[in-house]
């Protein structure tokens, strides 16, 4: 469900999908394959955030950054416990399940494997392709993608706190 290619509608609109893909250099091909790389990175990602505490109020983004860190080596060597790995396919069935709990939501879902895979049928198997992922793939994902120099930091302070420091 993209909502930057739907026209007024708010229905997909396929000219509007080539037009933002080619104002971005991107054929559709590239694109499809960056939205599978997303989609395999997602459980690493929710892993890596179950494992980090919320931060506090006065909690250091250096130690943040550390806790983070340390989250992200584990999923690299160790593959994630049964238990985490179950609660990740919970998880994603459940997101499945409420976005496709409204004809809207249905007629979004086949739009989009229509537009990016030219099969509906898919809105039959996605559910399978999540379960599909074993925790060796996590793991494996994990040392591709989640390297130091493939990351972005950014530190966001209110205006009223910018003031006090």
């Amino acid at each position: 469900d993209q909502p930057m290619f739907r026209g007024l509608a708010g229905n997909f609109d396929r000219e509007r999908f080539q037009q933002i893909l080619q104002s971005n250099g991107l054929t559709e091909e590239a694109y499809v394959a960056r939205l599978r790389d997303d989609l395999m990175t997602q459980p690493v990602m929710k892993t890596v955030s179950a494992g980090v505490v919320a931060p506090g109020r006065w909690t250091k983004l250096e130690d943040i950054m550390k806790e983070i860190d340390e989250e992200i080596v584990k999923v690299q060597n160790e593959l994630i416990s049964e238990r985490d790995y179950q609660k990740l396919q919970n998880i994603f069935e459940n997101q499945f399940v409420n976005s496709n709990s409204s004809v809207e939501g249905i007629a979004s879902s086949l739009a989009t494997y229509y537009m990016l895979y030219g099969n509906t049928d898919l809105i039959n198997t996605e559910i399978d392709i999540y379960r599909s992922i074993t925790r060796e793939e996590i793991k494996e994902v994990a040392k591709k993608y989640l390297n130091p120099n493939q990351r972005l930091l950014l530190e966001y302070l209110p205006e009223s706190e910018k003031a006090s420091e």
